[in-house]
């Protein structure tokens, strides 16, 4: 006596988005915490609503026969004949842990640029976090382009715009260290923000992707604000030469 066999086939399942895969958005400096934590909700709607939609006890029955057609009407089955059951919901759940996933990876960036703005501003007073150092405009002494040079074998040495340098006067009890703490507390909040800092419209901190140096001068403190973004280091200098162009 030949026993029939049944087995569960799956049905194909189109992935959006391969295991471990990045989720598209969701790298800390994509967006804002706030705007990381709305996506989180936004892919929590999308999971619970294909989890409602899964029924484990669905099944669709098929057969699957070693020979069709002319053969099979010669009864010429090489084989057998094969039943596959499967569940025709499986894609919901497959879509469910997909969206949970996409929530999960943009509450971590959220979190990400949470703690890199409280290990930034640690230490650093109210005052100092909520109010941009350049906003000290009297203590300031110069803006300049800032420029890297690199070497082409066809052009020789050249040179590129990416940034802005300003210059502060000594003010008492200022520091290097202290002022690079400040600066790098505010690139991390504007980071937390979205870049989005309408109060600052001068504030050459507040663009993507943007970094600071202090070094020390003469007189004072040299910021070096750069980017690698052609786009980003003018609208650096644009924010820094409006500085300059404010009367003290």
């Amino acid at each position: 006596m030949t026993r029939k066999k049944r087995f569960l086939v799956l049905p194909p399942v189109l992935m959006l988005a391969a295991c471990g895969a990045a989720t598209p958005g969701a790298q800390p400096h994509d967006m804002s915490m706030s705007q990381h934590e709305t996506a989180a909700t936004t892919e929590d709607t999308g999971a619970a609503a294909h989890a409602a939609m899964y029924n484990a006890d669905a099944t669709v029955t098929s057969s699957h026969c070693g020979h069709t057609g002319a053969a099979a009407a010669k009864g010429d089955v090489d084989g057998g004949c094969w039943t596959s059951v499967a569940n025709p919901t499986s894609a919901h759940l497959d879509e469910a842990e997909r969206h949970r996933k996409m929530a999960a990876d943009h509450r971590a960036a959220s979190q990400s640029l949470k703690d890199a703005e409280a290990k930034s501003c640690m230490g650093i007073s109210d005052r100092d976090r909520d109010m941009s150092p350049f906003e000290h405009r009297e203590d300031i002494e110069s803006v300049s382009p800032l420029n890297a040079t690199n070497l082409s074998s066809k052009s020789g040495v050249n040179s590129h715009l990416v940034g802005a340098t300003i210059v502060f006067r000594a003010v008492p009890g200022m520091t290097q260290q202290w002022l690079q703490r400040v600066v790098e507390c505010h690139v991390a909040r504007n980071s937390a923000v979205g870049h989005d800092v309408p109060e600052m419209p001068s504030c050459p901190l507040v663009p993507n992707n943007v970094t600071a140096k202090v070094v020390s001068t003469d007189a004072g403190f040299a910021i070096e604000v750069r980017s690698d973004d052609s786009a980003t280091a003018s609208e650096i200098l644009r924010r820094a030469q409006s500085l300059a162009l404010t009367p003290h």
